[in-house]
């Protein structure tokens, strides 16, 4: 009687189970419902996009109001070259941090779920999108990492006294605070 039971609750907890996982299967979702979930990931991942854009122009704004005094870096002895080095990280982490890394991630994975969704139910990705998963990931990072590596050659005391600059927290102009500090043109060439 015992093995009757048990056999018994081990059928309906796969029939449960199977219920429970053909909802998962997308052969069990027709062709219609299957559009408007690949509507509902391509709405989402549109939103996070979106949001993302209007970050960067007020960025881009903030930038663009924002320009560092050439007396910034005269207490410190900074080389030429090390003043360039600096300028470049600094704007590249600043605008970095007013972007917000936890947003590009969002798009990111917002963008690559959409991917995946399409390509589930549809076999393929059909929807046109103008971004690709690379330059959401991945855009600027090779300039990031070479500009870091480069600003960690400077010596440990002066990026000290550089990290406690509010200044160079915040989003500024490099072309503008560049010209005024006499670094436009090694910027430019580079």
């Amino acid at each position: 009687m015992v093995a009757i039971k048990k056999g018994l609750m081990a059928c309906l907890l796969w029939i449960v189970a199977a219920t429970a996982w053909a909802g998962e299967d997308p052969e069990f979702i027709n062709k219609q419902q299957q559009d408007e979930i690949i509507n509902l990931a391509y709405t989402q991942m549109r939103a996070s996009v979106e949001e993302l854009e209007k970050k960067i122009d007020a960025c881009e704004l903030l930038i663009r109001n924002n320009t560092l005094s050439p007396v910034l870096f005269q207490t410190l002895s900074l080389t030429k070259q090390e003043a360039r080095v600096t300028l470049k990280y600094f704007y590249s982490l600043a605008q970095h941090k007013c972007e917000g890394l936890e947003l590009w991630a969002k798009v990111a994975i917002e963008f690559a779920r959409f991917k995946y969704i399409e390509r589930l139910y549809k076999g393929e990705n059909i929807i046109k999108t103008e971004n690709n998963f690379e330059i959401i990931c991945c855009a600027g990072s090779r300039s990031r990492y070479e500009e870091q590596w480069q600003y960690l050659k400077i010596a440990p005391e002066v990026r000290e006294q550089l990290e406690r600059i509010p200044e160079l927290m915040q989003p500024f102009d490099l072309v503008k605070t560049a010209e005024k500090m006499g670094l436009l043109e090694t910027i430019e060439q580079r």
